[in-house]
């Protein structure tokens, strides 16, 4: 009944669907991660993601992110355990790459800390929320590949350092990798001797 007066439709193709889901089944069916194909970014030991960063994983990301929706976090924490089921190398602590005080104020929560907070009702892993991001960022999406780099160049530091040797980074998507580049190296810096990068979506390089 409440449907009739709050319809819920696919984000993707706008199909109406019931208030539980996000998606229908058949662009659902879309995803057909984890993909776990590694790509190969500067500091990083190996990087994986869960899936492309198209139609209809695209259109979760950007509503979970701009539209004020956090409960969906849960779905992105879904697919982080299914890459930690596949990704069996014993890496016990995960780094979620941080927000900045800009997009936390406009969005009102962490995205990457709440997919953590959610991640761990499904598995005992520790999440260690360490780094910090200074003064704000141009969304990776506007720049280009130089602007990227220097975008981020100096935005990351330590709040603390890590007892662990080895740590998985964990960002919701890779553009360029400037991002998630910039942040295993000032984790190397602070002692760590090896990180490898966990995101949902990976974009297309350059």
């Amino acid at each position: 009944m409440v449907s009739l007066f709050f319809p819920n439709r696919c984000l993707s193709c706008g199909k109406d669907i019931s208030l539980q889901k996000s998606l229908c089944e058949e662009c659902a069916e879309l995803i057909d991660g984890p993909v776990m194909a590694p790509f190969s970014l500067p500091y990083l030991k190996r990087a994986y993601a869960y899936w492309r960063y198209e139609t209809p994983l695209k259109e979760l990301i950007q509503t979970y992110k701009f539209k004020d929706r956090p409960r969906m976090a849960g779905i992105f924490a879904d697919m982080l355990f299914d890459m930690l089921c596949v990704f069996s190398d014993n890496i016990k602590v995960v780094v979620p790459v941080p927000t900045t005080v800009q997009a936390f104020r406009k969005r009102g929560f962490d995205t990457n800390y709440l997919i953590m907070k959610s991640l761990r009702k499904r598995i005992s892993i520790k999440v260690e929320d360490i780094l910090v991001a200074g003064g704000g960022r141009t969304p990776q999406s506007r720049l280009g590949v130089e602007e990227r780099k220097e975008s981020v160049k100096g935005k990351f530091h330590l709040r603390e350092r890590t007892s662990a040797e080895r740590v998985l980074l964990f960002d919701d998507v890779v553009t360029s990798g400037a991002t998630a580049s910039q942040c295993a190296k000032v984790l190397l810096e602070g002692g760590v001797k090896e990180v490898v990068l966990l995101a949902i979506a990976k974009a297309k390089g350059p």
